[in-house]
């Protein structure tokens, strides 16, 4: 596969992804203003608190999507329809496995439930609910495995689109039973409904496409083949333990230590980051299969030269997105979209907005280390900071309250990157580690000093109310994309991205 329909596959999905992303979040952000003015704080705490029990249950898939997917690669560049055919039904097997081992840890988990959650609000049974949520998330699996033909061959805007027309759906169904009914258990089931209907839609697109897999009979896995799979998914168990216990941990040293309520007041805030952060993670996804077929097909220094255009413009628009957080989400949750009674203080704001920017600059190198299928290295360093983050969620939940736990995760998440950064950089490409270190430093001190000048000169806005937060994002984004100007503009990342942009649109228009 040439450079070129590579980048335009690439760009297909990404873009795609993104506007079916930005749709989703327009009928999600309405679905969450009225589930929160309709059951309060303690109903948005049950929604993540179950939420994140049911993704640390998630460790149960081992990591094996991600090694199938990359294993996928290479037969669908060389055509080889037999070989996916044998990982397609190798995927298909061990899911069913995967949603039994979650229905049986979830239902372990049901005794422990009183002494999780406190709701005295909530009226309905608590155990109801968590089953609910609990199907939901073994229903997340059902014909996923076809998914992952559709993902693996760089048509991933094919599941964006179908994943977002379900989820608005539901959606729009859950706002109309909201208002009609303010009842929370058909809120969940028309949730799960949506994730059904998706996954079956998608498993009937990816056999009208691949139709010939029906009748293809499978090639043999060697045993070569088998333990090189063991190993990966060895070296994922472990990656999935450490991701699980830095995002699924959180609430329920809040539930248990703090209150659930605060559950439900800090989901408010983190909706905005992880709705955006997941935008931003699909358009990384659609693009792991080009960079997987990179991987197969080209140089290291093909793909440094990729990576490092990822990071450019992933840190540039995260940049703008963390600077205008940290500086005007307490405005917002508090006067514009609820009330003072959702108030976080601004430590806690600033410390989650930095953990943001730590995960999303850590994206493009976890994609060009996943489409490597560098899954195994140093593994046990994800076990030990796993380990070391529930350690420090126990010491400081108690004196630093819900802070104490995001410098937790930030200690934890920023040893993995440096882990992921080793071994790309240092083991596969055998260069120096300062290649992405150095432009990393730059960015992290042009933000923070942007982020001081921008913080200044919102005082010179007297307006309050509507008038003045627009006017003060107006004024964010001026003034960001003038010092990105001036500091960048002359970069090869941005004269590429520029290039790029101006292709498309004299492509879209004719010329």
């Amino acid at each position: 596969m040439n450079n070129n329909s590579r980048t335009a596959k690439a760009i297909k999905n990404s873009t795609i992804s993104l506007i079916s992303q930005i749709c989703f979040l327009l009928v999600s952000f309405t679905c969450r203003t009225i589930f929160t003015y309709l059951l309060g704080a303690q109903y948005l705490g049950i929604n993540g608190l179950f939420s994140n029990i049911l993704v640390m249950l998630s460790f149960a898939e081992l990591g094996v999507g991600s090694a199938l997917v990359y294993r996928m690669y290479e037969p669908l560049a060389t055509g080889n329809m037999q070989k996916l055919a044998a990982y397609v039904n190798l995927y298909k097997k061990i899911y069913r496995w995967v949603m039994a081992v979650i229905a049986f840890l979830g239902i372990l988990i049901i005794p422990f439930l009183p002494y999780l959650v406190h709701a005295p609000q909530v009226h309905e049974s608590l155990t109801l609910l968590y089953l609910l949520y609990l199907l939901d998330t073994i229903v997340s699996y059902m014909y996923v495995y076809k998914k992952s033909i559709l993902i693996a061959d760089q048509k991933d805007y094919i599941v964006s689109i179908y994943s977002q027309v379900f989820n608005i759906i539901a959606h729009v169904l859950q706002i109309i039973f909201l208002l009609l009914t303010h009842n929370f258990v058909i809120y969940c089931l028309i949730r799960t409904g949506g994730v059904l209907l998706n996954n079956i839609a998608c498993s009937r697109k990816a056999d009208k496409i691949y139709r010939s897999l029906q009748t293809t009979n499978p090639e043999p896995l060697s045993n070569k083949e088998i333990s090189q799979l063991k190993t990966d998914v060895k070296g994922l168990l472990l990656t999935k333990v450490a991701s699980v216990t830095f995002s699924g941990t959180d609430n329920l040293f809040i539930s248990a230590f703090i209150g659930i309520q605060y559950v439900g007041i800090l989901s408010n805030y983190t909706l905005l980051l992880t709705t955006f952060n997941g935008m931003m993670n699909r358009v990384f996804s659609s693009i792991t299969a080009s960079v997987g077929n990179l991987a197969v097909t080209g140089t290291s220094e093909q793909m440094e030269k990729i990576l490092k255009k990822m990071f450019f413009l992933n840190t540039a628009i995260y940049g703008y997105v963390c600077i205008g957080i940290v500086l005007l989400i307490q405005q917002f949750v508090t006067q514009i979209w609820l009330t003072p009674e959702y108030t976080l203080s601004q430590t806690i704001i600033f410390l989650m907005i930095f953990e943001l920017f730590l995960r999303s600059i850590h994206y493009p190198l976890y994609t060009t280390r996943m489409a490597m299928g560098c899954f195994s290295q140093h593994r046990i360093w994800f076990a030990v900071m796993a380990v070391i983050n529930i350690i420090l969620d126990f010491m400081w939940v108690k004196p630093y309250g819900i802070a104490g736990l995001f410098v937790a995760t930030i200690l934890c998440r920023g040893t993995i990157y440096f882990i992921d950064l080793w071994v790309v950089y240092h083991e596969q490409w055998k260069i120096s580690i300062w290649n992405y270190l150095k432009p990393m430093g730059f960015w992290i001190i042009f933000l923070l000093s942007i982020t001081w000048f921008i913080n200044k000169s919102l005082y010179l806005i007297s307006y309050s109310g509507y008038v003045g937060f627009i006017l003060k994002i107006l004024l964010v984004t001026l003034l960001y994309v003038l010092f990105v100007l001036v500091v960048f503009g002359r970069s090869e990342e941005f004269a590429y991205y520029k290039k790029m942009a101006y292709k498309l649109l004299c492509k879209g228009k004719g010329i």
